[in-house]
């Protein structure tokens, strides 16, 4: 059986945690600088990146792309009301990414559904891996 012990050590992780939570979520104005959320895939073909975005429509989120840098930005706007408790961020938020290899611009494709943004970047054909072939002499 594991046995947990309290040390100094410990609970003074356990203090550095609450004070990142309550610096990430309670002190700004705004949502944090880790949203939206996002999961990245990459494969030969393209990057895939998928972010949640509940109650966004796509006239509340901008993508862009400058060189192999993609930003995605956008509002969450306050509905007034009287809360009881309010927990919801508001505001604006802007995540960028940088990705290894060059993407075909025009051929980047987005979509929202369900609160996930899916923005596929298919990769440059440069940056796409080929085979090889070996002669022998």
């Amino acid at each position: 059986m594991l046995v947990r012990t309290n040390t100094l050590w410990n609970d003074l992780a356990e203090v550095q945690n609450e004070f990142d939570r309550l610096f990430r979520w309670g002190f700004r104005d705004g949502v944090s600088n880790h949203y939206p959320p996002v999961n990245i895939a990459e494969n030969d073909d393209a990057y895939t990146v998928r972010a949640r975005v509940p109650g966004l429509t796509k006239e509340d989120i901008s993508i862009e792309l400058e060189g192999r840098q993609l930003k995605i930005s956008g509002q969450h706007k306050r509905v007034e009301a009287e809360y009881a408790r309010e927990e919801r961020a508001t505001g604006r938020f802007e995540r960028a990414f940088t990705f290894r290899h060059e993407v075909q611009a025009d051929k980047i494709e987005a979509t929202v559904k369900d609160g996930i943004l899916t923005v596929t970047l298919p990769k440059a054909e440069e940056a796409k891996p080929r085979k090889i072939e070996i002669v022998t002499k």
